[in-house]
């Protein structure tokens, strides 16, 4: 190996070296494991190896040595280093003091998240100290470095990098920090505020090339490529290092930020990212290059290539590149072994293997902002194969927690020590207050304002509803869309129709299928049946009996009517006038106001044990897969199953379930909740008889149509409960306990805060035979290499009855040591010595090998005598005994055979979702 590689784009990389790898991809490791939730909390390992098809008959073969051990390992010399150290931090969301005030605009950016701002200065520099403290060769952080990308956040920062950088320098410490943006830290003119001046007021933020000159000595000056130099546009800051022989980081930028990928016509970011083709090209050639370098390979990058959970494309989309699927098979059948990842705050392990059988790992680390605000260290190290080119590399993860940071507090400039910040960040993970403020003033607020802005509220109800599952968004298709929707939740036949019961008459109501008629006729009561009663005031009912008794007997036995798809539009019409008109005359803090209440009332819903609620159980999963090695307690997994039950009985009947429309019902049905939902509805007039087209009419029926002139007068329709109206929706039930379940349960089976991975590689310098390397045991031991390296001839591992001979060895400290064969092949020590100090020693025949001849190397060396081994082998000897169940060294089928036998639990490792795109949203995250 070569002892003079440098770190620029030529050599290796640009001869275009190609080593065959035994194996493309990692392994996890077995370890034991303990329950404490503050430390090392579950190690759910996975042995698995992987190896080339071409393997498969030797592990037919010689199924005990496969199963019993590996080919013995030495550590690697040359330029290999023995082991490096490293620490991966994500999400520190810096926000600068320089920027704060007390004052009600930043009240609420506070409460509109979960991050722990005030304080993220100082857990930094608690991170920095435990990183010093580490030691480690290399720094990754994968991006958010900011609270939204503002200048004067980015320069704090990167003066906390910098300042470790030099407290490790000073203790002898060579660093490369390497950083990559997130979504946050490009182009975020939409949240970049500074609150310095008693309110919020857009603020100086970074743009790409800004970014690539304030961190140039934080990857960007020590790179050997990058993608786009001089670029601002999408993927530009990706870039290579190679901060040490063996190891090659390629730093990805996933992020949207720019008109070429945003989807906008503007330069600003949105929370999705993604990987361009060309972009993908590049990765792809990077790590090739690597490979046949015979370095690891890692990426690392904002977003997500491998889902951490199941539904995590469903429901958290835009924590997954967009291309995720693409990506991961491409990286991995590249040569790139674990992308270190964050976006989502979340400690998880998680493996994808693809056709090719090439393994990779997504590795995310949470952030230090929030809950439980750990670091992540890992070791890597080498391991030679005795006698060939193949170099095992092991990489051991832990996360880290910082324990006790001392806070200063960003009024009184008080210092306070806070105990454990995992505890503290864990009662700030989310309040009550919190989901108020994140639901009511992050989300609609901003929402209602561009609603009032962009043309009404049909636009944004058509988005709504798609979120849904109901239309495609579009404001055209929004009433058909919600016409079918009704249409399909209600009984398809007369014979089942729901009973709407107004006490002096009875009604029907059922979708007929012939004339996509949702029809509404005089029908008795029958056992079995679903029966709504609803409510008329004394006046109205008045009217109605006086109707009744005048009205002939043929009219009132037989009257009916039905709403259309055009009869629903034209009664939707004025509704969405009317809520337009509300907005614009100061609705929007009636409706802030309802909302707050809605969302309380909701979260404290009780769950099945009575002791804890549903906001509880929301905390507990959230938390519980940040945390990463998941637990599930028996009320959590009572409450999960319960939460898509039908919230009705046996006999169709409301019933407290546990299950999500069980506590939508007892919200709506909420004292507070119905006196401020009525409040705000009676502002908005309808007329039903454009809804209601009269078949064959009645005058008793059309009085009390004539009498309900607002919404708030149907929620009167509907009593005192007019929550049990709400009717079971399977697919949002779904959605809901799906989140709820795959946060808990971890599909992927691995340790997601503690692990250890191991992967093959080829180192492309080495050499059979003489010179800095040993033998290849291809039958015959090494020549007499006349090498000038650091051991004189290489070990000869001959495989069937060959004679190793031992190399002179020029100005080597030794001559080499020729290994017997398998079946009695004699190895010879080195005849010459040739100026080395020593003589060769003797082969180890499992079977007889004979010792070495005497050496000459000037009158001192002696050659060994001792190998003369018998069915045992020679003691001194390098050979294992013919009859036990470890492979010869120089067996290197075997040895790729006993990595083939972790090939089956493959299996329980991977997973795969669909990847439904969700909006991008107010981003929180």
């Amino acid at each position: 190996m070569s002892l003079t590689r440098s770190l620029r784009p030529s050599d290796a990389w640009a001869r275009g070296l190609m080593g065959h790898m035994y194996t493309n991809g990692w392994s996890s490791m077995p370890h034991s494991h303990s329950t404490d939730r503050t430390g090392i909390s579950r190690r759910g390992f996975v042995t698995l190896s992987i190896a080339g098809a071409g393997v498969t008959a030797a592990a037919m073969a010689a199924p005990e040595a496969a199963y019993a051990d590996e080919p013995a390992l030495a550590p690697v010399v040359a330029d290999y280093p023995n082991q490096i150290k490293i620490a991966h931090l994500s999400d520190t969301h810096f926000f600068s003091r320089r920027l704060y005030s007390d004052c009600p605009d930043f009240t609420i950016a506070e409460h509109s998240d979960r991050k722990m701002f005030r304080e993220s200065g100082d857990i930094i520099k608690k991170a920095m100290d435990e990183v010093v403290a580490y030691q480690p060769d290399l720094v990754i952080l994968s991006g958010d470095l900011t609270k939204d990308g503002e200048l004067a956040c980015h320069q704090d920062i990167h003066a906390m990098l910098s300042d470790a950088k030099k407290r490790l320098k000073a203790t002898g410490k060579e660093t490369q920090f390497a950083v990559i943006n997130g979504n946050h830290d490009i182009n975020n003119d939409l949240n970049g505020r500074d609150f310095s001046g008693g309110f919020a007021e857009h603020t100086d933020l970074v743009d790409p090339l800004a970014f690539k000159d304030l961190y140039a000595d934080c990857g960007y000056d020590d790179a050997i490529a990058m993608f786009d130099q001089g670029g601002s546009k999408g993927g530009s800051l990706s870039y290579v290092l190679r901060p040490v022989k063996g190891v090659t980081l390629i730093a990805v930028d996933s992020c949207k930020y720019s008109t070429d990928q945003n989807g906008l016509d503007v330069d600003e970011h949105v929370t999705s990212g993604v990987v361009g083709e060309k972009l993908l090209q590049w990765i792809e050639s990077q790590a090739k290059q690597a490979r046949a370098a015979g370095d690891i390979v890692f990426v690392t990058q904002h977003h997500g290539v491998v889902p951490h959970f199941s539904m995590e494309p469903t429901l958290m989309g835009e924590y997954l590149v967009d291309n995720y699927e693409e990506c991961q098979r491409r990286y991995a059948d590249a040569g790139v072994s674990a992308v270190f990842t964050g976006h989502m705050h979340a400690n998880d392990i998680a493996s994808i293997t693809t056709e090719a059988g090439n393994t990779l790992f997504d590795i995310e680390t949470c952030a230090t902002v929030t809950y439980p605000s750990d670091i992540r260290f890992a070791t890597l190290g080498w391991e030679r194969e005795k006698g060939s080119a193949n170099v095992r590399a092991t990489l051991a993860l832990e996360s880290h927690p910082l324990g006790s940071v001392d806070y200063t507090d960003f009024d009184s400039g008080s210092v306070t020590r806070i105990p454990n910040i995992e505890e503290y960040g864990h009662e700030r993970l989310l309040t009550v207050d919190v989901v108020k403020t994140m639901i009511a003033d992050a989300l609609v607020s901003p929402m209602l304002d561009q609603a009032a802005a962009n043309g009404g509220v049909k636009p944004l109800l058509a988005s709504l509803a798609n979120g849904l599952g109901i239309g495609d968004g579009t404001v055209v298709a929004l009433d058909g869309a919600l016409f079918n929707a009704l249409f399909g939740i209600l009984p398809q036949s007369a014979d089942e129709a729901i009973i709407l019961d107004i006490k002096l008459i009875t009604a029907g109501i059922w979708a007929n299928p012939e004339n996509r008629r949702i029809m509404v006729q005089k029908m008795d009561r029958r056992p079995g049946a679903k029966v709504v009663e609803l409510t008329l005031d004394a006046v109205t009912m008045a009217s109605v009996q006086n109707a009744l008794v005048s009205e002939p007997m043929a009219a009132a036995a037989g009257w009916s009517y039905y709403i259309s798809a055009e009869s629903l539009a034209k009664f939707l019409a004025p509704v969405y006038a009317g809520l337009d008109s509300l907005l614009v005359s100061g609705g929007k803090d009636q409706v802030l106001d309802l909302l707050r209440t809605l969302v309380e009332t909701l979260v404290n819903q009780k769950v099945a044990d009575g002791a804890n609620s549903l906001f509880d159980l929301i905390k507990f999963a959230y938390g519980d897969h940040l945390h990463g090695d998941e637990t599930c307690p028996a009320w959590v997994e009572t409450a999960t199953a319960q939460i898509k039950l039908t919230g009705d009985d046996a006999e169709g009947n409301p019933a407290a379930d546990g299950s999500l429309t069980s506590f939508l019902r007892a919200t709506i049905n909420d004292e507070v909740v119905l006196g401020k939902l009525n409040a705000l509805l009676k502002g908005i007039k309808i007329n039903l008889k454009d809804l209601l087209v009269k078949e064959k009419g009645s005058i008793a029926i059309d009085i009390a149509l004539g009498t309900i002139k607002d919404l708030g007068a149907i929620f009167g329709l509907l009593g005192e409960a007019p929550g049990n109206m709400i009717p079971n929706i399977p697919t949002l039930a779904d959605l809901a306990h799906g989140a709820l379940y795959s946060l808990t349960h971890d599909e992927n089976q691995l340790g997601d805060r503690v692990n250890t991975l191991a992967t093959g590689l080829v180192d492309p310098d080495w050499k059979p035979g003489g010179g800095s390397t040993g033998g290849d045991g291809s039958g015959n031991g090494g020549g007499s290499g006349s090498g000038n390296g650091s051991t004189g001839g290489g070990n000869g591992n001959g495989s069937n009855g060959g004679n190793g001979a031992g190399g002179s060895g020029n100005g080597g400290s030794a001559g080499g040591n020729g290994t017997g064969g398998s079946t009695g092949g004699s190895g010879n020590g080195g005849s010459t010595g040739g100026g080395g100090s020593t003589g060769g020693v003797g082969g180890s025949g499992t079977t007889g090998g004979n010792g070495g001849s005497s050496g000459n190397g000037f009158g001192t060396g002696n050659g060994s005598t001792s190998g003369s081994g018998g069915s045992a082998g020679a003691i001194t000897g390098s050979g294992k005994p013919s009859s036990g169940k470890l492979p010869q060294t120089g067996d290197t089928n075997t040895f790729a055979a006993a990595a083939l036998m972790g090939l089956s639990a493959l299996a329980a490792a991977i997973h795969a979702g669909s990847r439904n795109k969700a909006l991008d949203s107010q981003d929180t995250e």
